[in-house]
């Protein structure tokens, strides 16, 4: 299964400065054994689909999404917007959402559920806070969190399936999860995926990791983990610091 690497830029870079992203991205060299997406803030997917051309690597991604095609939805995007911008991928329950906009596992299932029917692949934002964490809830949580979400899409939809560990307590603070504690994290997630569809279908489903990753620590939860990926915060607002975390993710 090839690896993927999303670089999530959150609220950073508008249509200038995405473009520019983009191009010096494009100029280092990236991994040819790896998949790569940027997840830009909706105001910069026109600019970075212009600097990508008829380039794929970076897949462009976005980092929201609402569930309904169309209607009286007031500033929302919807998947079939997205599809305008040749969007691969879409982010659904980050963290930040959940916590500043009161995101719940419901929309989250909804928002996944249109996406994959429009042929974009859903990323599934998934993880416990520190309070939880701290409890000994993990297991808990994220059987609850990923059970939720899934229950409106399919393992072989129009777009596959990616599921993102996120530890909340770990995004931004330089303090990631210890790889073996991600590793039974994902472990976790994947026995929801393989009770919900079949071991076979889950074995094909990316689950990736987020939680302050950089160049430094990237090499460690792809060797020892065996986590299909990251989603990748701070470290990848700089495209040369970012296309040396790839490297290092997959130095063949």
């Amino acid at each position: 299964m090839r690896m993927l690497l999303i670089a999530n830029w959150k609220m950073h870079y508008g249509p200038m400065k995405a473009g520019g992203w983009i191009r010096a991205f494009r100029r280092e060299r990236l991994p040819k054994e790896l998949d790569i997406a940027v997840a830009v803030p909706h105001v910069s997917l026109a600019a970075a689909r212009a600097s990508l051309g008829r380039a794929s690597i970076p897949a462009l991604a976005a980092q929201d999404a609402f569930w309904a095609p169309d209607g009286a939805f007031t500033g929302e995007i919807s998947a079939d917007m997205l599809n305008e911008f040749g969007v691969q991928y879409c982010l659904v329950g980050h963290s930040e959402r959940r916590v500043h906009l009161g995101e719940t596992d419901a929309m989250v299932a909804k928002k996944a559920a249109a996406l994959q029917a429009a042929g974009i692949s859903p990323v599934i934002c998934v993880g416990e806070d520190e309070a939880q964490y701290k409890k000994g809830e993990v297991a808990k949580v994220l059987r609850a969190q990923v059970t939720a979400a899934i229950a409106n899409v399919k393992p072989d939809g129009k777009a596959p399936l990616v599921l993102a560990y996120e530890p909340i307590w770990a995004i931004g603070t330089g303090k990631p999860c210890l790889p073996q504690k991600a590793k039974e994290a994902h472990e976790i997630i994947r026995s929801v995926l393989q009770k919900k569809f079949s071991p076979s279908a889950a074995e094909h489903i990316r689950i990736i990791y987020g939680g302050s990753v950089d160049a430094r620590n990237i090499s460690e939860y792809v060797t020892t983990t065996g986590v299909n990926g990251a989603l990748v915060g701070g470290a990848s607002l700089d495209p040369r610091a970012f296309a040396l975390l790839c490297r290092t993710a997959n130095p063949a």
